[in-house]
């Protein structure tokens, strides 16, 4: 936390002495340097570094020399003084350059000032609880204030106030007036279980007794009150009874390669426990010196932090810790390039492609090994080269292996086969195609090469020497058995032409056989398939008249899809999208095919209603329905209607009479239905009639009254006697009652038609 030079160095001197029980040596804390290392401290108030007496920033300011300054200078780490319950600190102090108050105090408080710090004499805060040692140079108990100062006072409770009853030593005989001075004095404040002892300058000067059983903080406050002096202090050294920790590595760290053994934290200690976080990669994490193996499978530098908490075996709880960073570097992340060679060719050039992202693993260093039990001096097995090369002799299989070294020592290697080719290749290919060759279509070449040692190592396609004998197709990982595809260009000659393929083989740079094959290629038919009109789905069979082969290829096309006839006549039964396609062979098996969605809009749904009867002279609305997509109406004739775009409008007729309701939606579709009106005219009563038997008007007949089936009539004396009535009169009234002729005379009628027509009353003369 603070630096790891005085761990080394402690480490060295105590040699853990047996039987010693009780050793103020371990650095719990220090605030000292040129400049001064703040690390683990924090300042408030006015708290700063600078330089007084010193140069290079070596002093720390606790409060600058101004009127009612005042600051606080603390240590992060806590101490439990109810487990660890010795400790001594060791310091210089200065209070100097003004006009004197008011002082320092080493302070061990429950909780750290925070913030400016505030607050009457030496800068402690009133709520601070804990221990105060205060080098006062302000007198506020006594009269004059400037008598028996400077002081030395041991303070303890909550806040502060140098009037206490508490161990105090007044300068009376000026024994102690060096306190304030211009130079620096060294303090030593001791405390063991409760025993308190101040020493300055190596004078043991107050002594107390009070014990602390809390966590608390260790650090300095100071106020100039109503004065000015400088309050500084420097080399803050403080020493706790705890075991001493040692993480290991030089100033808190060390480093080593992927799954290398890394050595940490010191000698063991049998009074001593040890605990390690966190244990991943370490052996023994209960152990003082343990060895930590991490894996970096990473080509950057993996850092980590690893902790040790030392504890007495006797007082588990009391324990210091120290931490060590860990750099594991990448090993190189090796690989190299094998030339593809025959017999013929001899010589090898290997490349090396092994690569880092740490740059402090640069450069690199080889080692090559060849596998050639024919190598000689003049053409070793071994090289140290970057990208060496090797002459072999014989076409065989050979095991070839790279050791690459970083230059901070991680190591990696790699072994890989390599083949010397034979110088014998021998090119063969089948070509097929899923057809004719049709120009436009794939083209399948199966390889059929083979060599008489190991791999063919590169292959040429010329798909048309004879057009482009400098345009090919190369393949460097070309295996015995590969299929390759080709699709040639359309080309405009509608009767085909024809195509030579050169394939060229390789079994090495200059190991080669060439073989072509020559084929007539058919030229492929052109469709144009343009966007069908989107149709209504209430629309008859529609011929799909948009797709043709526009180049004059003879064959024959034909459509699929749903609802589709292979002529091309499509029924819209529904709403939706169908994709259609339209395929065209010629008559050489070429083929090429188009695909159009067509789109059916809904159609709007439609009803002009049931037919209705209407009375004479009445009116009613037509009852229509209709459901769509932003619809507009139109009622033919318009005859009778007070509206023919309205969905329901009124109609009053005179006469029977057909119409037709068409609906049309915001896509054009259109729906249609007819209502029939049927008029029932007002029955017509003559006010006479003759029954003599002559053939001429011998009954009584009610004109339209055949059109009210329920319609009922009766006829009346003048007396009131009813002699006749009929429902719907099927038989016309012949002017007799009972089946005798009624004399001559008027008589009296009424007519109920029904159907919510009015009741129709009149007399009828009965003339003989």
């Amino acid at each position: 936390m603070y630096g790891k030079w005085w761990k080394i160095a402690l480490l060295s001197l105590i040699g853990f002495l047996p039987g010693l029980s009780y050793s103020q040596s371990y650095v719990f804390a220090q605030l000292g340097g040129a400049p001064v290392n703040t690390n683990g401290w924090n300042f408030q108030g006015s708290a700063t570094v600078g330089n007084l007496v010193n140069n290079n920033n070596s002093e720390v300011l606790v409060c600058p020399a101004r009127n009612g300054t005042s600051g606080a200078v603390f240590c992060n780490q806590p101490i439990n003084l109810s487990i660890c319950n010795k400790w001594k600190a060791e310091f210089d102090f200065r209070m100097y350059d003004g006009s004197g108050a008011d002082g320092i105090a080493f302070c061990f408080l429950e909780v750290p000032p925070a913030g400016f710090v505030t607050g009457a004499g030496l800068g402690i805060p009133a709520s601070a609880n804990g221990l105060k040692i205060c080098f006062d140079t302000y007198n506020n108990c006594v009269s004059p204030s400037n008598s028996r100062v400077p002081k030395v006072e041991i303070r303890w409770g909550v806040g502060y106030n140098e009037c206490w009853s508490q161990p105090t030593l007044e300068n009376t005989s000026g024994a102690i007036s060096y306190l304030r001075s211009n130079d620096y004095n060294h303090a030593l404040i001791e405390y063991d279980n409760g025993n308190i002892s101040v020493t300055v300058n190596g004078n043991l000067l107050l002594t107390g007794n009070q014990t602390f059983n809390f966590t608390g903080y260790l650090g300095f406050t100071a106020s100039t009150g109503g004065s000015t002096d400088n309050h500084s202090i420097k080399n803050v050294i403080i020493y706790a009874d705890m075991p001493p920790s040692f993480a290991g590595g030089f100033n808190g760290m060390a480093s080593g390669c992927a799954q290398e053994l890394i050595q940490l934290g010191t000698a063991p200690n049998n009074a001593y426990n040890y605990a390690w976080t966190p244990s991943a990669g370490i052996n023994n994490a209960t152990i003082a010196n343990p060895v930590l193996q991490l894996p970096n499978n990473s080509d950057t530098i993996q850092t980590l932090q690893y902790f040790v908490r030392t504890a007495f075996q006797s007082n588990p709880g009391c324990y210091s810790s120290d931490s060590i960073t860990i750099q594991v570097k990448p090993n190189p992340k090796i690989n190299f390039g094998k030339p593809a060679i025959c017999l013929q060719d001899a010589l090898a050039q290997f490349t090396d492609s092994s690569y880092t992202k740490d740059p402090t693993s640069l450069p690199f260093s080889y080692q090559w090994y060849f596998d050639d039990p024919a190598a000689t001096m003049a053409n070793p097995n071994v090289s140290t080269l970057k990208n060496p090369s090797h002459i072999y002799s014989a076409a065989q299989v050979y095991q070839v292996k790279n050791k690459v070294t970083s230059a901070v020592g991680c190591v990696d290697s790699l072994t890989l086969p390599f083949t010397v080719n034979g110088s014998i290749p021998r090119a063969g290919m089948q070509i097929s195609s899923a057809r004719n060759y049709c120009n436009n279509e794939n083209l399948y070449l199966l390889d059929q090469s083979s060599v008489n040692f190991g791999s063919t190592t590169r292959v040429d396609i010329f798909w048309d020497f004879a057009t482009n004998p400098t345009i090919a197709e190369t393949d460097m990982s070309p295996v015995i058995g590969k299929n390759y595809t080709h699709r040639y260009p359309k080309f405009p000659d509608t009767s085909g032409r024809n195509v030579t393929i050169r394939y060229e083989v390789y079994s090495g740079i200059s190991c080669k056989n060439v073989i072509s094959q020559s084929f007539s290629l058919v030229a492929n038919p052109e469709v144009v398939f343009s966007p069908v009109t989107p149709l209504c789905s209430n629309y008859p069979a529609y011929p799909i008249i948009e797709a043709a082969e526009i180049t004059g290829i003879a064959g024959t096309g034909n459509f699929s899809g749903s609802g589709v006839t292979a002529s091309g006549l499509f029924t819209p039964f529904t709403a939706g999208q169908f994709p259609i396609q339209y395929t065209y062979v010629s008559k050489r098996g070429c083929l090429q095919a188009a695909t159009q969605v067509v789109i059916v809009q809904p159609a709007p749904i439609v009803s002009a209603g049931l037919d209705q009867l209407v009375i004479e002279g009445k009116s009613i609305p037509l009852p229509a329905s209709a459901s769509g997509n932003r619809l507009q109406f139109q009622w033919s004739p318009i005859l009778y209607l007070n509206s023919d775009t309205l969905l329901q409008p009124i109609c009053t007729p005179l006469q029977n009479i057909t119409y037709t309701l068409l609906a049309s939606d915001s896509n054009g579709c259109i729906s249609t239905d007819t209502i029939f009106i049927k008029v029932l005219l007002k029955p017509i009563a003559p006010n006479a009639f003759s029954p003599n038997g002559d053939g001429i008007h011998d009954t009584w007949q009610i004109l339209h009254l055949n059109d009210y089936p329920n319609g009922r009539v009766q006829i009346y004396t003048r007396a009131g006697q009813l002699i006749y009535q009929s429902v719907g009169l099927a038989t016309p009234w012949d002017g007799t009652y009972k089946g005798q002729p009624l004399p001559i005379g008027t008589y009296y009628y009424i007519i109920q038609p029904g159907n919510g027509s009015d009741v129709i009353k009149g007399s009828i003369t009965l003339l003989r």
